[in-house]
């Protein structure tokens, strides 16, 4: 099973911790299988990974479709939705079954001083020493 680094803005992420926001949209993204997990990583200001997500499914739809599928669970409006995936033809729906707050947040400033980790414009995959180090504190 793949892990991976998803880079979202702390008010998006605090819709995800919260349940309310139960679709990640992304312009890319690799189909993996259903149950991979992810680990959010806040952006500025915050600058850490806060939490580790389950991934139900990831739907690859043209953007019309996407809206119809998924608008309601992304918590964005149409005109967002529409603006972030202009010039696209397919999107990206992220189906997050399952979300659980680290214990302690890990900040970026850790990370990079013990795995030399970069944090990713949107998405990265998990390196075994994340997910080794992100077990330990969970």
């Amino acid at each position: 099973m793949k892990h991976f680094v998803l880079s979202i803005q702390p008010k998006w992420a605090n819709l995800v911790r919260s349940g309310k926001k139960t679709i990640e949209l992304r312009r890319r993204f690799p189909l993996l299988p259903v149950g991979s997990s992810a680990y959010l990583y806040e952006t500025s200001p915050v600058s850490g990974i806060t939490a580790s997500l389950s991934i139900g499914r990831i739907d690859a739809l043209p953007i019309a479709d996407l809206w119809n599928a998924c608008g309601e669970g992304s918590c964005v409006d149409r005109l967002q939705f529409d603006d972030y995936f202009l010039k696209r033809d397919i999107g990206y729906g992220l189906h997050i079954s399952r979300c659980v707050s680290l214990v302690r947040p890990v900040p970026l400033v850790e990370l990079r001083s013990e795995l030399g980790f970069t944090a990713p414009q949107s998405w990265a995959y998990a390196s075994q020493e994340l997910i080794d180090m992100i077990r330990m504190i969970d």
